[in-house]
């Protein structure tokens, strides 16, 4: 009893490693140095074969070699192995064997002694060429090797695994592959299941937490049952070439990306394999895809309009050549379409300096030249418009000097292009105009628009030519950088106007002394009879002399109104407050209406309304325009002044009265001389007020209906700045 005492505490607390083992593997008796010295417990190793712990490559200890030699003369067998420690380092140990005596014969055991070998020390391996080369792949190996069972880590290289991972053995060995592998890879592992040998790239978190790209190839090897699972794994780091993949990706679609926006395909002809390789925006371009594609230069130039083909080719052997290649040409697409496009390319040689490849890109052009086409037709066009315009066109610079002009301008002038381009526009007009020429690109500067105006110019051999021309701003790119002159030649206009003005004078000079004659002749009728009843007696003097001097005072209101219409009056044209003439007007009558029990009414904005006028000529005007107003509104009333502003500066001016008004058949022909709708008038005064509104540029309509009242409208224009809208000249 107390042999087998102290048997049992020698084999539990011996210093060095202790274990009985069966043939077939199992541990059946482990002691505490033995724990120690793999790290693993007493329950976890009873549990186990001792193959499981024994380092790749190296024998177990029931190896049929071992147990042969145990067999015959010898008693022990010392060698030296490796185990695998629980944390998946391996252990280098000295084992010395032996077998159990007197066991029957199917239930022997061997008794293993171990111990762990110095790193300094040489150890003589059973084989050992097989332990080195193990031993330089496991330390040496750039790539992490790693050796699993189920996908829990057995072993992994720990050199390679901390310098590409960060990690040491301990922290690996015990725990499943799917740990480290980024969440979005871990599907990858799936694949082992069905394959001996998988390669796959999947990302693996360091130890500081980042990720790093690796390529991973897994040998699965299967127990005979086909139910255990163990396998190798070999990750190499990819990382820098992942990243480089991945720029290149991204600068392709880049690349794609700016062809797209740019319109700006690429192509690549192998011309020692003839293959054309089409980027996907000349596929795009030429609405065609790799399939309808075979890659060849002659499907290539089929892509290409028959027109333009031969020129293609030739432009391809010529860049061969070493010549520029550079064009641009037809495509056609479905339905018969067509689109421009613009080629380019170069050439390169391969090492023996022969031909090798030729590069180019290809750009669609079409909009571009459709707007070339429009351009050049806007061109055409203004071109056609200036040169055959029977108008002069003449444009200047902001300064006033001439920079192009039309063929009409020379003949208007007499100047050629030559002599007028560089000439400053003023040196055409007359003296008597240039300091109202020079107000004209003043006007345009600060204004921007100029209303038509005429003026003279001296002929290149001396004439006058009057002229009405036209100006117009040219913007270039929203600044204004001069204007253009339209000048038309009125000239023989004004002579035939002249003409047309003494014809029309003679004729209204004619119906003038039909009516003088006619509107003399009655009251120079009764004048004689008067005369005649008086030389019998004097008793009629008292009777007849106020009816005579009242039909000579008739006499006398017809020969001032003919010579207010036919003596020519100088025209003294001023700026002057067409609001201030009318609160004049009405305050001169007020009274007088007043007297009729009329009320007049002014309607007028705030401030000023300037025309350009003779002050007295505008005022006798709506002074006719109200006595004739009151004289028709026998039964008093009210008559309306309204001053407003119109479009197109001009100011209006409305008279509405209450009078009796005027019939329809008789309104077209007021303003004829000697038509009146009064007994005692005589039509004269609203022709003279035609005639003063004409010559200030303005126009009046009449409205009138009976019972109701009639309705005067004077436009005139107004006056901007120093300068009338037209240019009067009397």
């Amino acid at each position: 009893m107390e042999q087998n005492k102290w048997f049992e505490h020698s084999f539990a607390f011996a210093p060095i490693g202790m274990a009985v083992i069966s043939l077939n593997g199992s541990f059946i008796r482990v002691n505490q140095a033995f724990t120690r010295l793999l790290g693993y417990t007493d329950e976890e190793l009873l549990k186990m074969q001792e193959p499981d712990i024994t380092f790749h490559g190296d024998r177990p200890v029931t190896d049929a070699s071992v147990l042969s030699l145990l067999s015959g003369s010898m008693h022990s067998q010392p060698f030296e192995k490796r185990y695998i420690h629980k944390l998946g380092h391996s252990l280098r140990v000295s084992i010395e064997v032996s077998l159990i005596p007197g066991e029957p014969e199917g239930k022997r055991y061997v008794h293993v002694f171990v111990s762990e070998t110095p790193r300094d020390q040489v150890v003589k391996a059973p084989h050992p060429e097989i332990a080195e080369l193990l031993e330089l792949i496991s330390e040496h190996s750039k790539d992490i090797i790693g050796y699993g069972v189920d996908r829990i880590f057995r072993y992994v290289s720990p050199a390679a695994l901390w310098k590409l991972l960060g990690y040491k053995p301990e922290d690996i060995l015990g725990r499943h592959v799917r740990e480290f592998l980024h969440p979005e890879d871990v599907w990858l592992l799936s694949r082992e299941k069905t394959l001996d040998e998988e390669r796959f790239n999947c990302r693996i978190c360091r130890k500081d937490g980042r990720y790093a790209w690796f390529e991973v190839t897994v040998k699965s090897i299967w127990d005979a049952n086909g139910t255990g699972q163990k396998a190798i794994y070999v990750a190499r780091d990819i990382t820098v070439r992942e990243q480089m993949l991945s720029a290149l990706r991204n600068s392709q679609r880049s690349l794609a990306e700016a062809q797209r926006i740019a319109g700006l395909g690429s192509w690549e002809w192998d011309i020692a394999a003839d293959r054309f390789t089409l980027s996907d925006e000349t596929y795009r371009i030429f609405e065609s895809n790799s399939l309808s594609f075979d890659g060849t230069c002659g499907n290539f130039l089929e892509l290409i309009h028959t027109e333009d083909r031969e020129a293609v080719y030739t432009a391809i052997q010529g860049a061969l050549a070493g010549s520029p290649f550079n064009l641009e040409c037809l495509v056609t697409l479905k339905n018969n379409r067509v689109k421009h496009i613009r080629m380019q390319g170069v050439a390169t040689r391969n090492e023996k300096r022969q031909e090798g490849k030729l590069h180019g890109t290809v750009q669609d052009i079409t909009n571009q030249k459709l707007m070339l086409q429009m351009l050049e037709e806007s061109v055409d066009r203004y071109i056609s418009l200036k040169k055959y315009n029977l108008d002069g066109v003449i444009s200047l610079n902001m300064h006033g000097i001439i920079t192009s002009v039309n063929p009409a301008a020379e003949q208007i002038s007499g100047y050629t292009a030559l002599d007028l381009i560089g000439m400053h526009y003023t040196d055409l007009t007359t003296k008597e105009e240039a300091d109202w020429a020079k107000q004209l690109i003043q006007r345009i500067k600060s204004e921007g628009y100029f209303n038509s105006a005429e003026i003279q110019i001296r002929h290149r051999q001396g004439g006058i030519i009057d002229l009405l021309v036209t100006p117009a701003p040219i913007f270039v790119s929203r600044k204004q950088v001069g204007c253009y002159i339209i000048a038309k030649d009125i000239t023989d206009q004004k002579r035939k106007d002249e003409l047309l003005l003494k014809s029309e004078k003679l004729t209204i000079a004619g119906q003038l002394a039909a009516g003088v004659a006619h509107e003399i002749r009655n009251p120079l009728t009764a004048l004689k009879g008067f005369v005649q009843l008086m030389s019998r007696s004097v008793e009629y003097h008292s009777k007849y002399l106020p009816i005579m001097l009242e039909e000579l005072e008739r006499i006398e209101l017809i020969i001032n109104e003919l010579l207010m219409l036919a003596k020519p009056q100088a025209i003294q044209m001023k700026r002057a407050d067409l609001s201030a003439i009318l609160h004049d007007v009405v305050l001169l009558l007020g009274a007088q209406a007043m007297l009729q029990d009329i009320e007049i009414g002014l309607n007028k904005p705030a401030g000023k309304l300037m025309i350009l006028c003779d002050r007295s000529q505008i005022k006798q005007v709506f002074i006719n325009f109200l006595k004739n107003s009151m004289e028709s509104m026998t039964e008093g009333g009210r008559i309306d002044v309204e001053l407003k502003s119109g479009g197109d500066s001009q100011g209006i001016v409305r008279i509405s009265d209450q009078g009796c008004g005027i019939p329809k058949e008789q309104l077209r022909l007021i303003g004829e001389p000697f038509y009146s709708t009064k007994e005692s008038g005589t039509g004269l005064g609203l022709l003279v007020s035609h005639k003063i509104i004409e010559h200030h540029g303005g126009k009046i309509t009449i409205e009138s209906e009976i019972n109701v009242g009639t309705t005067i409208e004077v436009t005139l224009p107004t006056a901007s700045g120093d300068m009338a809208p037209i240019n009067e000249k009397e």
